[in-house]
This record gives structure tokens, C-alpha cells and sequence, in this order.
């Protein structure tokens, strides 16, 4: 299921990951390259290429348009204000919302927006004859210096990230939403045709896919898990976000170490012994002086966590520590298991975080997350 990146609710998120997908498929499908968004070169070839087959896979995919609507109206939502972009780069991110939404968020200068109107133009103008001759990505790229020249930039300026809009006090409401979807179908009716907005909100043609979806995905998390014993339970999967538990730094430092131990040379220092000398050895002899010692870890191992109100304050180090443990243990392909315990409505609880037999995966990651520390 799709992550955080995403706004709205679970279905809301779905829509716009489902959406991202089918933009891939057409890329696959039509596009001959796809640059880098990193520079303006590859940003504005991309940003064309994106209404060129958006306008091809509409005719086969007749029943995105809603969706499409969709995802261009959070899109807009998450855009960044131009004020909040500076030097060359408030260009670029012009030309991008004026040719992909009609309009541009903030305000600029009379003379760049000039630039931005005819650049747009001319865009337009190139979206218009590569549809209508059939033309390919070669042909768009090939006209891409004339963009930058209307714009006055640099090829190869640098483009920052756009990071949407998100985080405390910051919130879509749905009058923000109906006012950006109104925007939205004003500025691409030519493409996407008329939409009912009632549809477009709720997504009906979606909502029975993603029930199906759903499911088959709560059946997928569990596959595998059985507690085997009584009073052993599963936790119930949340939209919970497992990444807050994830300390890269420490996991890839483990890993570092773990890796040392299992294929690394020890040197050995005895109280009594004679120089050696490695050159006039290998000189005088032809067998090797090595001893090559495998060490393999057989036994199983069993992990169970204290998840009590006496690790509260530091549970997400917690967390973090044996979340870091499961992936080195995963990475030395150790056969373990991980259990933990709390209080749950005033009965002691013990939790299967991860069986034996199934490998570490995301939906651990996830059961680990969501075991609160309590009584």
C-alpha cells in the first residue's frame, strides 16, 4: 500500500499511487527517454512529455480522466509557492505550473512572467504538432534549447526539489480541494473532457478495486503467521509508520561490524614467538601459511521484548536498537524469531512480531512499531 508521501486518507493515498503507476506505464509505453528532473533540460523535456502521454494513454484509458483530475488537483495543492523559490530555478517552476495548471502560485516579476507566458506558448505549440504528426521524444528534445532561450537559462541549472506541503498546521480543507478541483478542470478541460466533480471527489469507480486490494493485502500480511501456542497474538496491521523505528546509520554500522566478523582477518598477538618474514617464506615454500577457520551460527534464536511502562520514555530507541538487531540478523541469513510483551486492558499480552520460518520484512517492521510499551 502506498506511503506518507501521499495525501488524505488511505483511499485518498491509493488514488494517487495508482495514478503514479499508470504515468510510469505510459512512460514505458511512448516515451523513447526520460532525463533527469535534477536540471532544466530534462525538467522541461519531462513536464512536456507528461501532457504528451497523458493525451495518448487517455484515448485507450478512457476512465482516468477522473483520476487524472484527481491527482492534478493534489498536485497543485503541494506545489510550492513561487516566493519560496529563488534565482533561475522560480523560472523553471513557472513554466511548469502555468503549462501544467493554467496558472502559477505567488506572484513574480511583469518581465519573467512575459517569459513564462511565451515559453508556455511554444510548449504548447510543440505538444500540438508532435500529437497531430505522430512525432516522438527525439523530436520534442530537439526543440527544448528553444524553451530555455524564451526563458533565458542555463541547460544544465540546477532544479531544487519540490517537497509538498505537509506537517503541523497544514491542512486541505475540502473547500481548498473543490476551489484547486475547479482550477484544475477550467485550465485542462481540452484534455480531459468534462468530469462530474461529485465522482472525481469519491473516486466510486476506484473504491471497489481498492476494497479488493485491501483485503487481499490484510491476507498477504498475515501469510505465514501462526502463533502455535495459546495466548500468543498477531497485532491487528495499522496504517502505522514503521519508518520513525528505522536508524539507517545504525543498522548499516551494525551490518559494517557483523560483516568484519563473519569474512574479516583476526590477528593474533602471543607473548612468545619468532618475527616472520612473509616474503622469504613464500620464497622457500610452497604451501600456504593461512588457516582459513568457518565459523557458521547454528542454533536458533529467540528474541522477546520487555514492551512494559518501564521502557516507555525510551521505547523508539527501543525500537530502533532491535529493528537494527532483526536486519543484521536477516542479512547473516540467522534463522531467529521475535516476540514481545505489555500489558493490554490489564492482561499481560504476548506479541508475535516475527516467526521463525518467515523471513524480516516490512510488515514486522510494522508489527514492532505499533506495540505500545504499557504496563
Amino acid at each position: 500500500m502506498p506511503n506518507d508521501q501521499y495525501y488524505g486518507n488511505d483511499f485518498q493515498k491509493y488514488r494517487q499511487f495508482r495514478t503514479s503507476i499508470w504515468y510510469e506505464a505510459m512512460r514505458l509505453k511512448h516515451c523513447k527517454k526520460i532525463l533527469s528532473n535534477d536540471h532544466a533540460y530534462g525538467f522541461i523535456l519531462n513536464a512536456i512529455e507528461t501532457r504528451r502521454i497523458e493525451l495518448l494513454g487517455i484515448k485507450v484509458w478512457k476512465g482516468m480522466a477522473e483520476e487524472l483530475v484527481f491527482n492534478y488537483t493534489n498536485m497543485w495543492l503541494s506545489r510550492n509557492n513561487l516566493s519560496s523559490i529563488f534565482g533561475k530555478a522560480r523560472l523553471v517552476e513557472a513554466f511548469y505550473q502555468y503549462f501544467l495548471f493554467g496558472d502559477i502560485k505567488g506572484e513574480m516579476q511583469p518581465s519573467h512572467f512575459n517569459k513564462v507566458v511565451k515559453a508556455v506558448e511554444f510548449a504548447k505549440h510543440i505538444l500540438d504538432q508532435v500529437i497531430k504528426k505522430k512525432h516522438d521524444t527525439l523530436w520534442i528534445e530537439a526543440r527544448i534549447p528553444e524553451i530555455l532561450k524564451i526563458l533565458d537559462l542555463d541547460a544544465l541549472i540546477t532544479i531544487p526539489l519540490s517537497v509538498p506541503l505537509k506537517g503541523p498546521g497544514i491542512a486541505i480543507t475540502p473547500n481548498d480541494f473543490v476551489k484547486a478541483m475547479k482550477q484544475v478542470t477550467k485550465s485542462r478541460g481540452k484534455d480531459f473532457g468534462k468530469v462530474d466533480q461529485e465522482n472525481t471527489m469519491d473516486g466510486k469507480s476506484v473504491f471497489e478495486e481498492f476494497k479488493v486490494i485491501k483485503v487481499e493485502n490484510k491476507k498477504n500480511e498475515k501469510k505465514g503467521l501462526d502463533t502455535g501456542s495459546i495466548g500468543i497474538q498477531i497485532p491487528d496491521q495499522t496504517n502505522v509508520d514503521e519508518t520513525r523505528i528505522y536508524d539507517q546509520d545504525l543498522i548499516n554500522n551494525l551490518k559494517t561490524k557483523f560483516k568484519e566478523w563473519k569474512t574479516g582477518w583476526k590477528e593474533y598477538h602471543f607473548r612468545v614467538g619468532d618475527e616472520f618474514d612473509s616474503d622469504a617464506y613464500l620464497e622457500g615454500y610452497d604451501r600456504p601459511f593461512i588457516s582459513d577457520l568457518k565459523k557458521s551460527i547454528k542454533t536458533h534464536i529467540v528474541i522477546l521484548l520487555d514492551h512494559s511502562s518501564s521502557i516507555a520514555d525510551q521505547q523508539v530507541d527501543y525500537k530502533k536498537a532491535t529493528l537494527a538487531l532483526c536486519e543484521v540478523l536477516a542479512f547473516l541469513k540467522i534463522k531467529f524469531s521475535v516476540y514481545a510483551f505489555n500489558t493490554t486492558e490489564r492482561q499481560v499480552m504476548c506479541w508475535l512480531i516475527k516467526p521463525e520460518d518467515l523471513k524480516w520484512n516490512n510488515s514486522c517492521a510494522k508489527r514492532l512499531a505499533q506495540i505500545p510499551a504499557n504496563g
